[in-house]
């Protein structure tokens, strides 16, 4: 049952206007439909959806069609993303009402999620950005770029002074929800102000970049999460629980064991894509003075993702045994008549088809879920800022190579 329906009611709200389009292809025995997404990435980016570039992001219109065809049956019942992300499950799950749970390995995501769920005053970020820039002109002059050959090849001397500046004043703030904000302000332009591409994936020198100022850069990108968070307060209840914690999906915290889980929407990393830990290096490298306080002391838990490329042997035979770990957990935690949606999809190495969802659907019912449905996705992503000329190469039921969300019952 949802909370405040008079505003769920209303279609014109914006999670509602980029719902997949959807085909029934058969009904019988496994129902197979085709989601198809004709949205640009600057369009699936509302509200807070847009405060931190996470690589590898599922459309939002993806959660939030899984979130409108299963509803909880109680308040009380919550949806989990066990590879939460940055939040793409909980922001859906938060607009609709829906008390939710993420976990991940990555003490950055979990920090990202958690700040974009959150309910944010944001005249006092503007307050605390005052105070930060009056500071910084005050203070830039006092530090210097570090001596670091890593510092050295992805950021000019500028460039890495005024981090350290803003760092060390982060640093020095009380702990709480406007210090988060403003770190993950600090860690989301660390691609921006560098010398890497913005739009590639995996970070390389771009000799064509032109170089940001950092403290510019920094008051633009909390300004721009400050207008985000504005309207996202006005539309969801500050009260309603969105959290995401530092955990290992085959291992998932007691607070779990409720059999509350009625919907578990997951979304793993795919097989031969790439790994979290180097995309995001330059990112850990500058959180690095705060990572002990945000996982408990557990440094580096990070780089104890599950590995998805490169697709040779061992790592393939890696992730799927991991996929199986972690749908037994979701399995023991989630009471019967739950729902697991999975977010997932094929691969190819050295030119030869993985059929990633075909194996993991053996995986899962081997596990004793039932597979219920069969959803082939397609993306278009035409026209956006960082857009693809063509569509993505998932389209319908007539290409070797699938898209899907796969929708099982336990």
């Amino acid at each position: 049952m949802r909370q405040n329906l008079a505003l769920f009611e209303n279609e014109d709200v914006i999670y509602k206007k980029y719902l997949p389009q959807i085909t029934t292809l058969q009904n019988k025995p496994i129902k197979i439909n085709e989601w198809d997404i004709p949205y640009t990435i600057s369009e699936l980016s509302y509200l807070v959806h847009s405060d931190y570039r996470y690589y590898g992001k599922f459309p939002s219109a993806v959660a939030g069609q899984i979130l409108e065809q299963i509803l909880p049956p109680s308040p009380d019942h919550y949806v989990l993303d066990n590879f939460c992300g940055s939040g793409t499950t909980l922001i859906e799950a938060k607009l609709r009402g829906i008390k939710s749970y993420g976990v991940d390995i990555s003490w950055l995501s979990v920090l990202a999620s958690n700040v974009k769920a959150r309910y944010i005053d944001t005249a006092d970020v503007k307050k605390e950005l005052f105070k930060l820039v009056t500071w910084f002109e005050n203070n830039k002059e006092n530090f210097s770029s570090p001596e670091d050959a890593f510092v050295n090849k992805w950021f000019s001397p500028q460039a890495s002074r005024d981090l350290c500046a803003i760092q060390d004043y982060i640093l020095t703030m009380n702990s709480g929800a406007i210090r988060d904000f403003m770190l993950v302000a600090f860690i989301g332009i660390i691609r921006r102000v560098s010398k890497a591409h913005d739009a590639e994936v995996r970070p390389h020198i771009n000799k064509n970049k032109k170089e940001r100022d950092v403290i510019s850069a920094f008051s633009k990108k909390i300004s721009d999460m400050s207008a985000d968070h504005a309207e996202f307060n006005l539309q969801t209840d500050k009260n309603l629980i969105a959290d995401c914690f530092i955990a290992d999906n085959t291992n998932l915290p007691k607070l779990l064991d409720d059999k509350k889980c009625y919907l578990v929407i997951s979304h793993p990393p795919y097989l031969n894509s790439f790994n979290y830990a180097p995309v995001y290096s330059l990112e850990f490298y500058w959180g690095s003075p705060f990572e002990a306080e945000y996982t408990e002391e557990k440094k580096n838990f990070y780089k104890e993702e599950m590995k998805a490329h490169p697709a040779n042997e061992k790592i393939t035979e890696e992730y799927f045994n991991h996929l199986d770990k972690c749908y037994r957990e979701t399995y023991r935690i989630q009471p019967n008549g739950s729902t697991l949606a999975i977010v997932i999809g094929d691969c190819t190495r050295n030119g030869k088809l993985i059929p990633v969802i075909d194996q993991t659907i053996e995986i899962v019912e081997n596990i004793g879920y039932r597979l219920e449905e069969v959803n082939y996705r397609t993306t278009h992503y035409g026209l956006g800022k960082y857009a693809y000329k063509h569509r993505a190469d998932y389209h319908g039921t007539d290409n070797e190579k699938k898209d899907g969300i796969l929708i099982f019952k336990k």
